[in-house]
């Protein structure tokens, strides 16, 4: 009898072991989908204060900044938009992302960081009448993929009107109004350290957008003054 019991003990025991491993195993933190030729876009879903790992670096859902999108059941119009701000942290470097429902210059849905283009598909759930949501809910649906975008090393802004810019610009230079390129900026998904000129007529917008710009995270922020200035720069030459 004492050998029986002895063996129950031990078949009790590991099965107290085994099941003990399981629930470890399944207490650990998945990982967003590696890449696989297969597969050309992977999606995750996250809560407020979530993360989820991809390759080399974390995607942290950090808060829903501002919620405008019309309720169930309510005619308004404008659909309104919804903003996620997220925390993309690499090896050694982070960077916050303001990621939005809408789309458009004004509200960029997507953005690209390490080679990868991260989009905001959704927030959830959508806002209805006389219903407060709990922060706890919300979701937010992102995608993850490659990014098919070279990045350049060198960008040319000029920040002056539209008007200005159609009668003569620098070659290959591109538009964005000084008053509005802190968000407009977001549409070129440039890397932070990306060389960066701006210029005007005089140097003074560009003076201010720069300024803007480098409190966006931009560290490369040039003020080329004008045209003749950054003929001047760049060493290149000036067409009349």
């Amino acid at each position: 009898m004492p050998v029986v019991m002895f063996i129950r003990y031990l078949s009790f025991s590991f099965l107290i072991v085994f099941f003990t491993a399981c629930s470890k195993e399944q207490m650990v933190t998945e990982e967003a989908p590696k890449d696989n030729p297969a597969i050309a876009e992977s999606s995750v879903n996250l809560q407020l204060n979530q993360q989820v790992k991809w390759h080399d670096f974390t995607i942290e859902f950090m808060q829903l900044a501002g919620d405008s999108r019309c309720p169930k059941g309510v005619q308004c119009a404008w659909a309104g938009n919804a903003q996620g701000v997220f925390l993309v942290t690499g090896k050694s470097s982070a960077e916050t992302l303001a990621l939005n429902t809408h789309g458009g210059d004004e509200y960029p849905k997507s953005s690209v960081i390490n080679g990868y283009e991260i989009k905001l598909l959704d927030i959830k759930p959508y806002p209805a009448t006389n219903i407060k949501i709990d922060p706890n809910q919300y979701l937010a649906h992102l995608s993850i993929k490659k990014s098919e975008k070279s990045k350049p090393d060198r960008v040319i802004i000029d920040v002056r009107t539209e008007k200005e810019y159609q009668a003569g610009h620098y070659p290959n230079a591109i538009n964005l109004n000084f008053e509005t390129i802190d968000n407009t900026i977001l549409t070129l998904e440039l890397s932070k350290d990306t060389e960066i000129y701006v210029y005007c007529r005089s140097g003074r917008r560009s003076g201010l957008a720069k300024t803007m710009l480098e409190q966006q995270g931009f560290t490369n922020v040039i003020n080329g003054i004008n045209q003749k200035e950054l003929h001047n720069a760049l060493d290149t030459l000036e067409t009349m």
